[in-house]
């Protein structure tokens, strides 16, 4: 087990190892993410059966739950990888934090396109202030102040330090987005999917929205493996 351990940090910590993996590995890991993701989007969108109430416009959930549901990891992400650099000074790890933040940046105004586009034939409007609405919102804001202050603030290891102290303070907002839907009346449904019960959702509508979830968690994976990549190549970590 040590061994493993040992290995894993060698390859995803250590720069020449990280550097000898991503060249080999990357190209390959883009084409079966691609390819689980294409299998799930077109069973989600062209072949599962239309909701009884919502009709077609449901389809949206299978590139926006994957979205919603990353928006939020990459952001615990980016704060583990802030500690990571504060805690053990690992450099790799500040990369990988901005990695995921920029990305992170990106999935979450995603989630909130797809969101307006769900919203408008079954609310009858693009936006509303609604607690998970507004808290989604609140985490692209946090993820703003987060690039903002790592890129512009001198010296570097200031940029750090306080983009650190914001992915820290951000992660109160994460149970907000969660459980605000449970906290709060809101115009948003409820967890079809994430709750301990049995979900809701019929399988022949959940288990292509697993693959798409998957698809997309594999091509976010692999995207961050390339920006790490560009960034140690462009010595971003000094």
């Amino acid at each position: 087990m040590r061994s493993l351990h040992e290995t894993l940090f060698k390859y995803g910590f250590v720069p020449s190892y990280f550097m000898k993996i991503a060249n080999h590995a990357l190209w390959p890991s883009y084409l079966i993410a691609s390819c689980v993701l294409a299998y799930g989007l077109y069973i989600g969108l062209f072949t599962v059966p239309a909701d009884t109430t919502q009709g077609d416009i449901f389809r949206i959930i299978y590139i926006h739950v994957p979205m919603a549901a990353l928006s939020l990891s990459l952001y615990i992400a980016t704060a583990i990888g802030c500690t990571l650099d504060q805690m053990l000074h690992l450099k790799m790890a500040s990369l990988y934090a901005f990695a995921c933040a920029c990305l992170g940046l990106v999935v979450t105004i995603l989630t909130i396109i797809t969101g307006m586009i769900w919203a408008k034939p079954t609310w009858g409007t693009w936006w509303v202030w609604d607690a998970r609405l507004t808290s989604e919102l609140v985490l692209a804001m946090l993820y703003c102040g987060f690039l903002i202050a790592r890129l512009n603030i001198k010296p570097t290891r200031l940029a750090r330090e306080v983009s650190t102290y914001i992915a820290w303070i951000g992660t109160m907002n994460i149970p907000i987005v969660h459980y605000s839907v449970q906290w709060w009346f809101t115009l948003h449904q409820g967890p079809s999917v994430l709750q301990f019960a049995k979900p809701k959702m019929p399988w022949i509508m959940l288990y292509p929205l697993i693959i798409s979830g998957l698809g997309f968690s594999l091509l976010c994976f692999v995207i961050i493996m390339h920006s790490v990549k560009v960034l140690l190549s462009a010595k971003v970590a000094e």
